[in-house]
């Protein structure tokens, strides 16, 4: 999604989500009349001032920044005075949004989650109806979603997106549904998840029908239409970009970028659907000629593409080589997207002759390709970790309030039963003490087991994505290659990097987690992998082809073997596992460099060795870590056996 595209929807959910309440239409309110009437010396009552400086902080929202935190603290600070939780609330969340227009996104989550804790409160205490106690919660959770969703953490916005759905479909707010659902599916879709997106838009299209706004059926259109021809469904692809297309053509002054963007699949649906070079390359003509100063650097580059692929078909190679140029040049952010263009450009570059090119481009389609990999790899990793927090301290505080509930109980029993009522509490109170001890043992449990089980699915999706999509493009570059040889055009030398570079690509999709770990177990999995690493030798002590815990394993010495291969700059690595019936053991050394065991916990050093250390203890292990500068590293984990 592009930032233009981030804060339009994000202006807009919140004009939808005030359909329902109090704060629906602020542009109203008489904001020079009510601080007249404020400062006029009147004796007002606290009830009456609160109300005022709740309307100036809404009605200066999007015109004075300044006055709208000096009225939200007014805010705050009054409510105390009689314990007006939601107007607090309230305060909280106008001072998340400033905080949100001014691009300081760690305060405005700061906010948010005051918010969320005064929500929590309100509901616990009673004396609010429901519809205002979900009224807060959606537009916070809806917030906070936005907020993830502007700095591209996918899996935390879809998250909380998910959290504000079902208080949206309670109350019927089809406005906020359907764009809640588009931007979910617009997460997916950058995910490279495309069954999802879809899925999320088609619920997107039938709440925006419901609701009769016009432009909330195009935006799932023009997103189901990425959609199907992703999945190849081309003639559903053309059906909603045509409807997309009926509406944005009428609005190209305020949506000039997705009018674009609906030309482009207007033209691929022809293209690679209905073989229409011709009405192709009428819809690339429309989009380039649509470009204008307002034009987003991503639809200019998704235009230039298409240009691109248009001019393959025609065998026009120059032109084919100057729009994937063009198509590069314009956008700066490195996406998938760019590692297509530039396999346009090498096939057009293959078909000129220009080897030395051809290379260099292959070789930074399969740096940029990895480059990515890793990034959603770790930024996944990172963002399960927020979640697990999250949840973590929610519970936390779910129990506090239960303990202190559970105490005031027993003190009224206390002082009405007597010392014999005494006792039977306390004996109460160890048993919910115990119980409670009991359960919060078993979420942190689970709650460590689902990060394991996210790490490993991220694994898994990592590793489909390569195979499929990297290992797609590769195939057909080495395709046009080896079409251009037999023409007198490229040289074998192009081809056998073009083959390195699959036989790579393939290398790399396969040990992230091997399909032979689930048919033959743990032992092959690693006899596998090491053999295609240098310098590292594999023995393996037992009879047992599958241990507990495998995959996690597998994942944990993927890692080591792979920082030891890496960095240690060691002569000879040895892995060895010992499966016995009792416990598996795990060694890792080297020859290397070796290192000083830092103390600093926030070292880049202990962070990484804190990661695997975690990962180890999840699945009831030990790590004990040996190493000095000079004397190579050694690395032991012993796993045992729950009964």
């Amino acid at each position: 999604m592009t930032e233009y595209r981030a804060i339009l929807l994000c202006l807009f959910i919140f004009c939808c989500v005030g359909k329902a309440s109090a704060y629906s239409d602020h542009r109203g309110r008489k904001v020079d009349s009510l601080e007249t009437v404020l400062n006029s010396g009147r004796q007002l009552t606290d009830e009456e001032r609160i109300s005022a400086y709740k309307d100036l902080m809404w009605g200066y929202l999007n015109t004075d920044s300044e006055r709208t935190i000096s009225y939200a603290r007014q805010t705050i600070a009054l409510s105390y005075r009689h314990d007006w939780m939601n107007s607090r609330a309230d305060a909280l969340r106008i001072l998340g949004m400033v905080a949100y227009g001014g691009g300081d996104y760690e305060s405005a989550l700061g906010y948010y989650q005051q918010a969320l804790a005064l929500n929590d409160s309100m509901q616990a205490a009673g004396k609010y109806d429901q519809k205002t106690i979900d009224d807060s919660y959606s537009a916070l959770y809806g917030s906070i979603g936005n907020l993830y969703n502007i700095q591209d953490q996918a899996h935390l916005a879809i998250a909380y997106y998910q959290k504000a759905l079902p208080i949206f479909e309670k109350y019927q707010w089809l406005e906020s549904t359907s764009i809640l659902y588009h931007n979910i599916g617009e997460l997916y879709e950058t995910m490279g998840n495309n069954e999802e997106a879809r899925r999320n838009y088609l619920l997107a299209l039938e709440n925006g029908r419901r609701s009769g706004d016009s432009l909330l059926v195009a935006m799932s259109c023009k997103g189901l239409a990425k959609a199907y021809i992703s999945l190849d469904d081309y003639e559903r692809a053309g059906q909603v970009a045509n409807e997309a297309y009926q509406y944005y053509r009428n609005h190209t002054f305020e949506e000039n970028g997705d009018y674009q963007t609906t030309l482009c699949d207007l033209a691929r649906v022809q293209l690679k659907g209905l073989h229409n070079l011709a009405q192709a390359e009428v819809y690339a003509r429309m989009a380039l000629s649509a470009i204008n100063d307002e034009t987003g650097a991503d639809q200019q580059a998704d235009v230039f593409s298409l240009c691109a692929e248009l001019a393959l078909e025609r065998h026009q190679w120059q032109k084919a080589k100057d729009y994937a140029l063009r198509a590069l040049a314009t956008d700066t952010i490195e996406t998938v997207g760019d590692q297509g263009s530039r396999v346009l450009l090498a096939m057009a570059c293959a078909e000129l002759g220009e080897k030395e090119l051809v290379k260099q481009l292959i070789v930074q389609i399969y740096n940029g390709m990895e480059r990515l990999a890793t990034h959603h790899y770790q930024s996944g990793l990172s963002q399960m970790e927020v979640l697990y927090e999250t949840e973590k301290s929610r519970a936390e505080a779910e129990q506090r309030h239960q303990e202190n509930e559970q105490l005031r109980r027993e003190k009224k029993w206390y002082l009405w039963g007597g010392i014999l009522t005494a006792l039977v509490l306390l004996l109460v109170a160890l048993f919910f003490l115990l119980l409670w001890l009991s359960i919060r043992l078993k979420r942190r449990s689970a709650l460590m087991q689902a990060r394991i089980d996210g790490e490993v699915g991220e694994r898994v999706r990592l590793s489909h994505d390569l195979h499929d999509r990297l290992g797609g493009i590769l195939t057909a570059l080495r395709q046009q290659l080896c079409q251009s040889a037999e023409q007198g055009g490229t040289p074998s030398a192009a081809i056998a990097l073009t083959d390195n570079a699959i036989s790579e690509m393939r290398n790399v999709a396969h040990h992230l987690l091997p399909d032979s770990l689930h048919r033959n177990g743990l032992r092959i999995a690693l006899r596998d992998y090491c053999s295609t690493m240098p310098r590292v030798s594999f023995t393996f002590l037992g009879d047992e082809q599958h241990v507990p815990h495998e995959e996690a394993i597998y994942c944990i010495v993927y890692e080591l073997v792979n920082n030891a291969v890496k960095s240690s700059g060691a002569q000879h690595i040895r892995l060895q596992v010992i499966a016995e019936p009792d416990f598996t053991a795990i060694n890792v050394s080297d020859d290397g460099r070796g290192f000083e065991i830092p103390s600093d916990a926030d070292s880049p050093t202990e962070g990484g060795l804190r990661n695997i250390r975690e990962r180890v203890e999840a699945i009831g292990g030990t790590l004990d870590l040996l190493a000095r500068p000079g004397q190579g590293t050694e690395v032991n984990i012993e796993v045992r056996r729950r009964p």
